[in-house]
């Protein structure tokens, strides 16, 4: 009887293992997505890093609107899309900028990397970006730098971290200014000031005494 119980047991263990183990497979490939993802979204997921930190890991932080944004597709499976985005800046918090026409790269947002993408035309950001060693004069945002739109919230706390900032326009040069000639003459004298009131009053009296003589004789 004990021989019959095994055989009868043998077949259903060995399905159970089987199954198991196609369990357990499909657990790892549901994995792989996950640990492929983006590894700054899941530090945030875990609060390992925070705006604070990157703001001041930052090499630049400003504000701006998106003037125009440029895709530029990559060749192969594997390549990645690059997007140039034009941005008008309006306030600088920190890095050295001298123009308010800034250029910054971004890339393109997939399961697997950490992109931001395409920014959108018109839109208003806080820029908190890294200098790019490729394209000299340009910034560039992996997608974990920390760049998102503009909100009173989040520009109140990078003024917490950096203070109020600097306007991007330059302030207007004063106007040069107007050099007047001086009048180096010497000044006019007395006795020439005052000729042409002493000739009046000596033809005024000359006309009296004229006067005075001709009703004497009548």
């Amino acid at each position: 009887m004990l021989a019959a119980a095994r055989r009868l047991l043998t077949p259903l263990l060995t399905a159970l293992v089987l199954a198991f183990g196609m369990v357990g497979g499909l657990v790892a490939l549901g994995a792989a997505p996950a640990q492929a993802a983006c590894t700054c979204a899941q530090a945030a997921q875990t609060g390992a890093d925070s705006l604070m930190e990157r703001i001041k890991d930052a090499d630049a932080v400003f504000t701006g609107t998106v003037a125009s944004s440029t895709r530029s597709e990559g060749t192969g499976a594997d390549a990645v899309v690059s997007i140039t985005n034009e941005v008008v800046l309006d306030r600088v918090y920190k890095g050295r900028i001298d123009d308010v026409d800034q250029t910054v790269l971004t890339t393109q947002r997939t399961q697997a990397t950490c992109g931001l993408g395409q920014l959108q035309v018109d839109s208003r950001y806080v820029f908190i970006v890294a200098s790019d060693s490729t394209v000299e004069g340009a910034w560039t945002d992996d997608g974990c730098s920390g760049t998102r739109a503009a909100t009173s919230a989040l520009i109140a706390e990078v003024q917490g971290v950096l203070g109020g900032g600097r306007s991007a326009t330059p302030a207007p040069e004063p106007a040069p200014a107007v050099l007047t000639d001086v009048d180096t003459s010497e000044p006019t004298s007395l006795s020439r000031a005052a000729a042409p009131g002493l000739a009046l009053v000596l033809v005024g009296f000359l006309g009296l005494i004229l006067v005075g003589r001709l009703n004497a004789r009548r």
